[in-house]
């Protein structure tokens, strides 16, 4: 876990909220969540009882167990795991920031079915002949995601912009993480 993240995250809740945000459309036990968050079954179920009440997540027996599910369809919930994507790519912005013009972060939790999609669209606008360096980059990154990067130079920006304008304007229309 990045320092940033570890000092942001020092609550339980925090932490529950971010591992169910990771698995949606999975159902977790108590012992599941305490073991993935690092918690005592005592902190993660006081966790789980608050979301309950709140209405975040549901829980159902299966087998006599009890199984509990994030409601992903909220939108604090999105927003969420948006906020923590980019918390946890501050690292690598931070090492590629000086080789790109911009880095947004793209608004793809669902995927064309409406499903939940585990990756991370992130949209770089680099400087001339920095394609190499900044792949390189995302694949050596500690995330434990795919990240699937669209990277353009300066120059293929502006045949887009002219060729597909609403293509360049969905990229740019995600979270700025960097931009010169």
């Amino acid at each position: 876990m990045n320092t940033l993240k570890s000092f942001l995250y020092q609550r339980s809740s925090l932490m529950v909220l971010s591992f169910l945000t990771k698995h949606m459309k999975k159902s977790w036990t108590l012992h599941d969540i305490s073991d993935a968050c690092l918690l005592s079954d005592e902190q993660s179920q006081e966790v789980l009882n608050d979301f309950c009440k709140r209405e975040i997540i549901s829980c159902k027996i299966e087998n006599e167990i009890r199984k509990y599910e994030l409601k992903e369809e909220l939108l604090y919930v999105q927003a969420f795991r948006m906020f923590e994507d980019a918390v946890e790519l501050s690292v690598l912005v931070a090492t590629i920031k000086e080789r790109c013009r911009k880095i947004v972060l793209l608004d793809k939790t669902k995927d064309d079915d409406g499903r939940y999609d585990e990756a991370v669209y992130l949209f770089i606008e680099m400087d001339q002949d920095n394609h190499r360096f900044i792949i390189d980059a995302i694949s050596k990154a500690d995330f434990d995601r795919p990240i699937r990067p669209i990277v353009l130079s300066t120059h293929e920006i502006l045949k887009l912009t002219i060729d597909n304008p609403t293509y360049i304007y969905q990229l740019n229309s995600g979270i700025v993480l960097w931009s010169r």
